[in-house]
């Protein structure tokens, strides 16, 4: 079926046109999101302490349940109760998408300090995982004194050869703190 140019803008000036391109901008907001998050994540260690798995499944639950209340009260004909917990389900995903790594965004975004210190690291090979691509080539375990853990950063054997000499054995680390954890903003191989 060919389409004219009067219903091309029928189609492009209707409701159903301004709904799409909103949802799809929504998506693709939501989709930048989740790949910055999980980009900070890699150089942010939370506090030890910090109930960070708790709390996002309790954000993900109740985003879940209000989700299944509204299929409750308004329940599209013909629909069983299997259809309430795909809601459920389907609130909890998105809850899910848009609460997981907020914690380091968080630290990323309002630190209360930045601080610098020297540290011990230890080189590793193969280095933290990548996800389904594998593995970085080589990573450097350093500590962050200030959320009492050490974390795992990615590199690679050109970087450590031009970075790293023979006999330094202390790395100076800027970092970015507040009471929820640290970002490791640079690292740099210096002689104790």
């Amino acid at each position: 079926m060919r389409y004219n140019l009067q219903q091309c803008r029928r189609f492009i000036f209707s409701k159903t046109f301004a709904v799409m391109a909103l949802v799809s901008t929504a998506l693709l907001l939501i989709f930048w999101y989740m790949l910055w998050a999980s980009a900070l994540s890699g150089r942010t260690a939370l506090d030890k302490s910090f109930p960070e798995l708790t709390i996002y499944l309790t954000v993900c639950c109740i985003i879940g349940v209000i989700f299944a209340a509204r299929a409750v009260y308004r329940p599209p004909a013909g629909k069983t109760p299997k259809y309430v917990f795909e809601v459920f389900g389907h609130g909890f995903c998105l809850g899910l998408m848009l609460v997981l790594n907020s914690f380091d965004v968080y630290v990323y975004l309002f630190p209360d300090k930045t601080v610098q210190y020297v540290s011990d690291y230890d080189v590793v090979f193969p280095g933290p995982s990548r996800g389904k691509s594998g593995h970085c080539e080589a990573g450097i375990w350093i500590d962050a004194p200030y959320s009492h853990r050490q974390k795992q950063l990615c590199t690679n054997k050109t970087d450590l050869f031009l970075r790293r000499k023979q006999g330094m054995d202390g790395v100076w680390v800027t970092a970015r703190v507040n009471k929820l954890g640290t970002y490791i903003v640079d690292y740099t191989f210096i002689y104790k």
